[in-house]
């Protein structure tokens, strides 16, 4: 009998949180949307973003990576685990390398780092940003 009060109590929280989460959605502007939109998928602004070395051993001192479509006017800032490790004018198709050697937890094997690509409207970090991109990479052993 509790197993079916517990069973019964679990389905109605569940069903309550994702009504909630929908009229949450509802209720946003377009400026939160699209907030949202970066949340959830990670990407935000035009083109593409790929890294070119994954996976990676501990001993990897640098990754490497290639973009499309990117904003080539405007100032590239890499990030890995919340460290600045790139910042300058890129272009597009023409692969790109950055030092990981300083960074702490680029090498972590308990989760995949990951690494994101950020263009600001304003080309310095204090701004909105225009552009953000984020791939995880695998660390083996």
């Amino acid at each position: 009998m509790k197993k079916s009060y517990l069973l019964i109590i679990i389905l109605f929280n569940v069903i309550l949180l994702t009504g909630c989460s929908t009229e949450v959605e509802h209720s946003l502007d377009s400026e939160d949307m699209a907030d949202l939109a970066v949340v959830r998928n990670q990407d935000f602004g035009n083109g593409t973003f790929e890294l070119l070395s994954n996976p990676i051993s501990v001993d990897s001192k640098e990754l490497e990576f290639i973009t499309s479509e990117i904003d080539e006017n405007k100032i590239t800032y890499i990030y890995v685990a919340d460290k600045e490790v790139f910042k300058q004018k890129i272009k597009n198709e023409q692969p790109y390398k950055f030092s990981i050697k300083d960074v702490e937890n680029a090498h972590s094997t308990e989760y995949n780092p990951k690494v994101q690509l950020v263009q600001y409207e304003k080309d310095n970090d204090m701004n909105n940003f225009t552009t953000f991109k984020q791939r995880s990479y695998q660390v083996e052993k």
